[in-house]
């Protein structure tokens, strides 16, 4: 599951949704924070994991949310940005 955040995020309400996740379900992680050109990418365990990081980075900034999910793959892709 990747998040794709562009410029002008503080990285707060990532970190806090993952320790939440982690503390109500311990399988839940963010794997990777890949910083590039003018965003950062963000690679989850679970679908939920990401969808809730975007939900809560737009609810913490406003910003426009756009939730790609693949049935087939049970991939959800989470772009962010303001």
């Amino acid at each position: 599951m990747r998040i794709m955040l562009k410029k002008n995020y503080q990285s707060q309400p990532l970190a806090r949704n993952e320790q939440h996740q982690r503390a109500e379900h311990p399988l839940k992680r963010i794997m990777a924070i890949e910083q590039q050109k003018d965003s950062v990418l963000v690679t989850t365990t679970d679908i939920h994991l990401a969808r809730g990081i975007g939900e809560a980075l737009r609810h913490a900034y406003q910003g426009e949310l756009d939730l790609q999910y693949n049935a087939d793959e049970h991939l959800l892709r989470v772009h962010w940005s303001r």
